[in-house]
């Protein structure tokens, strides 16, 4: 299911439904999140990025459960299966390949979330 999935498919990744409602509509309080995710995503795909270099699989898996709760609050459900997998997937030879893309897709799916918070912080101030 993952693999047959390409970013194209998916307009928006980010619902921020329940960011909305943690948060009763408050606008600076959604924006404080929309900063922090600005900040951290990209510091936590480095990391993350940095472990797969340095088949570092234990760093890969740990970072990739960091990322789970980063995700989870902005609504980008899509990644949830992809990391997942990458915290659940025993190191074979075949499954380096396949870890490669799924921190593939992580990284695209990542750089669109950010594009769209970018986009959408000019209606939360």
């Amino acid at each position: 299911m993952i693999e047959a999935m390409s970013e194209k498919e998916v307009k928006h990744v980010c619902d921020l439904t329940y960011l909305i409602e943690m948060m009763h509509g408050k606008k600076h309080l959604i924006n404080e999140v929309f900063d922090a995710f600005l900040i951290e995503i990209p510091k936590e795909l480095h990391n993350i990025n940095t472990a797969m270099e340095e088949k570092n699989y234990t760093s890969i898996r740990n970072f990739a459960h960091t990322i789970m709760s980063t995700i989870t609050v902005i609504g980008i459900s899509v990644l949830v299966p992809i990391l997942q997998e990458m915290e659940d997937l025993k190191i074979t030879t075949i499954n380096i390949e396949k870890l490669k893309g799924l921190n593939g897709k992580l990284n695209s799916i990542c750089q669109q979330a950010i594009e769209e918070i970018q986009s959408e912080k000019h209606n939360y101030m």
